[in-house]
């Protein structure tokens, strides 16, 4: 008897033993006091009545109290199970198996439909695998129980921007600094997407107020100095080639060229200047003369643009006139596809290259193809030139391999660079940001040349270019 009573708990202890005292009391005073009374003495049956009734209470009560306990401890017991499969969830997602993850989460919120922490993650889980509309279900519906569960809407800014919803993203994020103006990771997320409109004044105002709360945010500092690229103004170039090269037995150079240019940035794309000097020994014509130039590089619709190019000059060894055209667009599959002319005009000859160029950009990798149609007075030739660049920290720094066949050089300036019958040519060029507004590239190039038939020569070329940004400063 005694160890049945162990589990239960002190109020229906207390209880328990109060009834057993009275029915004892009761027993008592009709089998000891009462005789001496002339009331009747109460017969066995009616004390045995007492004792069952008794044990019945009892044993309603213990029922009733256990009941009570072991829901209690299930209770406890589930909320401990799901946390557990949270964190399990939690722990496989990481691991790359975020459907099972997805699973998980699904089965635990059949059971627990309130728990919001469980909801967002779900909601995370859909949007690290592109399933946004089912993401946007489950961090609205924690915001409509929950408008202030700051981690719903911070998963709900991604979804929204990772699906270039990028004003929706915004209003998000407003909202956000509305319930918390301190939030660090809303003020980042906002900057973000300010950079994506293109908006780059409120976003580095964005940027500023996060470093105002934190000056040490490594990604705010980052994103700051990206945003002062974006705010490039003016670029000044300064290139200078070095050629040397033969003609059977005869060794000609070495040539100089020499190139200033001035770029301008606008709202539709950019403006470049450019003054050419060149001076060589070689045939009976001029020796040196100048040119000058003018490219435009403007944006038609998003990911369209083109570039155009005119230049005149009044000394033989450069065409007197050059134009060009060329129409770029960016394809999916990080591919990009352009397709263009160009036009020289010398005193001797009209030269009309067709040419385009395909792309593919792969990590930090960019494939190139370039090819060259040529048609001359004395007919058409083909050309091609393979590079392959490797990007480092940014797309400022990177090192270049180049290949090429055929008649047509890299850079067409002279007449010369368009008589010779065939050529083969390999290219290194490397350029490095010194600092952040000052980047040199340098570049050899070796050719081997054929300018008459069975009749070859080699050429090598040296360049150096330096470039100064001049950026806008918010």
């Amino acid at each position: 008897m005694f160890l049945k009573f162990k589990k239960l708990n002190i109020r229906t202890f207390c209880f328990l033993s109060s009834e057993l005292i009275v029915y004892l009391l009761i027993l008592f005073l009709g089998t000891i006091l009462l005789p001496s009374l002339t009331f009747s003495k109460p017969r066995p049956s009616e004390a045995s009545g007492l004792i069952k009734q008794l044990h019945y209470r009892i044993e309603k009560i213990k029922q009733e109290d256990f009941a009570e306990t072991e829901q209690r401890e299930e209770r406890a017991q589930e909320k401990v199970d799901y946390d557990e499969l949270f964190k399990k969830a939690r722990t496989i997602a990481f691991q790359g198996k975020r459907k099972e993850a997805r699973e998980i989460c699904m089965n635990i919120l059949e059971k627990k439909p309130g728990y919001h922490d469980v909801r967002v993650f779900l909601g995370r889980l859909y949007a690290w695998d592109k399933i946004y509309r089912s993401a946007r279900k489950e961090l609205q519906e924690v915001l409509e129980h929950e408008p202030d569960h700051l981690d719903a809407r911070n998963v709900l800014i991604d979804v929204e921007y990772w699906s270039n919803h990028t004003q929706l993203a915004l209003i998000y994020c407003e909202e956000g600094l509305d319930i918390d103006p301190n939030n660090q990771d809303f003020l980042l997320k906002k900057a973000r997407i300010l950079v994506k409109m293109e908006n780059l004044e409120a976003a580095s105002e964005s940027i500023h107020r996060l470093l105002g709360i934190n000056p040490s945010h490594e990604e705010a500092l980052q994103l700051l100095e990206r945003i002062q690229f974006l705010t490039e103004i003016y670029n000044i170039s300064l290139r200078y080639r070095f050629d040397k090269f033969e003609r059977g037995q005869r060794k000609y150079g070495p040539w100089h060229f020499l190139s200033f240019e001035l770029s301008r940035k606008f709202g539709l794309g950019s403006v470049i200047a450019r003054a050419n000097y060149a001076s060589r020994n070689f045939g009976s014509g001029a020796k040196s003369g100048t040119q000058f130039e003018i490219d435009a590089y403007p944006k038609i619709t998003k990911g369209f643009y083109a570039y155009l190019n005119a230049g005149y000059s009044s000394y033989s060894i450069f065409p007197k006139y050059r134009f060009g055209g060329e129409l770029y667009t960016s394809l999916p599959k990080s591919f990009e596809l352009s397709a263009g002319v160009r036009y020289l005009d010398f005193s001797s000859s009209r030269v009309v290259i067709y040419t385009g160029n395909l792309g593919k950009y792969h990590g930090n990798y960019w494939f190139s193809f370039r090819p060259f149609v040529t048609a001359k007075t004395s007919g058409y030739s083909f050309s091609g030139i393979f590079i392959m660049r490797r990007y480092f920290q940014d797309a400022e720094n990177h090192l270049s391999l180049l290949f090429g066949f055929g008649s047509s050089p890299v850079e067409i300036f002279f007449l010369e660079d368009i008589e010779r019958l065939n050529s083969y040519k390999i290219e290194l060029e490397f350029q490095k940001s010194v600092s952040r507004t000052f980047l040199i590239d340098l570049g050899v190039r070796f050719e081997r040349e054929e300018f008459r038939v069975e009749e070859f020569g080699n050429r090598i070329t040296f360049s150096i270019t330096f470039q100064q940004r001049i950026f806008k400063k918010y």
